[in-house]
Formats: C-alpha cells, sequence, structure tokens
C-alpha cells in the first residue's frame, strides 16, 4: 500500500463520490461511526457537504488526506480511507488544528490505513505549524481505543453530546489532544 496522499481539488474532485461511499460505509455498517449525518442518507446533502469541504481545501482552511489502495475484491484503485485536518483561522490557535473525520472502509479496518493517514496528517500539520492537534470521537467506539496508540492524549468527555445513527440514542463524546512540540 502506498502512502496516503493529499487531495487536490484541482485533481481528485472526481474522488468525491467515493468518499461519500466511505462516509455512508461508516454511519450504516457496525461500527455505525457518528459522522455529520443521519439515516436515511440523503446523497445530494452529501455530496454537497463534501463539495464545501473540497472548498476550504482549495481556500487553504483545510486538508483531506486520503488513503488509496486496491480493493481486496475488485483488484481496481480505492479509496479506503480519509481524514481531515482543520485549520482553525485565528491568529490566537494559528498552531492547533483539528482532526476530523476519520473515517475507513470496514474491509480495510485493522491493516493500517489510519497509522499512514494520520501519519500524513501529523506530517503536514508539523509543517504549517499546527503543532497541537485535537479531536474528539464517540466514548466506547472502537476510535476511543485508537487515538492514544497513536500518542493522542484524553482530557475528558461530554455527556449526551452526539446523536447515534444505529438507534438515535445519545451518546457521550470524548476529547484527544496531542502536542507535537
Amino acid at each position: 500500500m502506498d502512502e496516503a496522499i493529499l487531495y487536490d481539488p484541482q485533481v481528485h474532485s472526481h474522488l468525491i463520490p467515493s468518499l461519500i461511499a466511505i462516509h455512508v460505509a461508516c454511519i450504516t455498517q457496525p461500527t455505525y461511526t457518528i459522522a455529520t449525518f443521519l439515516p436515511p442518507l440523503d446523497q445530494s446533502v452529501m455530496q454537497n457537504w463534501w463539495e464545501d469541504r473540497a472548498k476550504e481545501v482549495a481556500s487553504g482552511n483545510r486538508h483531506i488526506i486520503m488513503q488509496v489502495a486496491t480493493s481486496l475484491t475488485t483488484g481496481k484503485e480505492e479509496v479506503a480511507g480519509v481524514v481531515m485536518l482543520d485549520k482553525p483561522q485565528s491568529q490566537t490557535v494559528s498552531h492547533t488544528a483539528w482532526v476530523e473525520k476519520l473515517l475507513v472502509l470496514p474491509e480495510w479496518r485493522r491493516k493500517g490505513v489510519t497509522k499512514r493517514m494520520m501519519l500524513k496528517l501529523e506530517e503536514i500539520a508539523k509543517g504549517e505549524g499546527r503543532t497541537l492537534l485535537m479531536l474528539d470521537t464517540e466514548k466506547d467506539s472502537p476510535a476511543e481505543l485508537v487515538y492514544p496508540r497513536l500518542g493522542y492524549i484524553r482530557v475528558g468527555e461530554v455527556p449526551r453530546y452526539m446523536t447515534s445513527p444505529l438507534d438515535g440514542s445519545l451518546k457521550d463524546l470524548v476529547l484527544f489532544y496531542k502536542d507535537m512540540r
């Protein structure tokens, strides 16, 4: 598997349907990731959402990192995972960025995709002077176990913050950070 790559709107806009497919798979298949949208999923709303993220990349306010791999079933190249780096446009937190939407197709989980993408994200963040990374995830989710292995420190939780796509119940949010100085 090659190194994770940066999404370039000029080159990769044709991949937006693949990013939507990952998003849908993560929300609708086990482990039912909480990720912005609730079923029933509206493809046009998700298309607009990803197009807006691509505009943020073009404006320099965000990076999208993708892992491309050869499909285990079709033998064709596919986007196996995606993660975003949101760069707040505030002078008081210019050293900070948020890790968002770490999504990996179920068939690519536990194969190093997350680690590859996060290493690329951290390399980019450091290169831009973003040495403090923040993120949140659902309490008791598999992701809550992944981030500490990548060096992220758990700082606390917010009760009943997010709505589960599986059953509509309210779930707790867990906050993490990583200081890369």
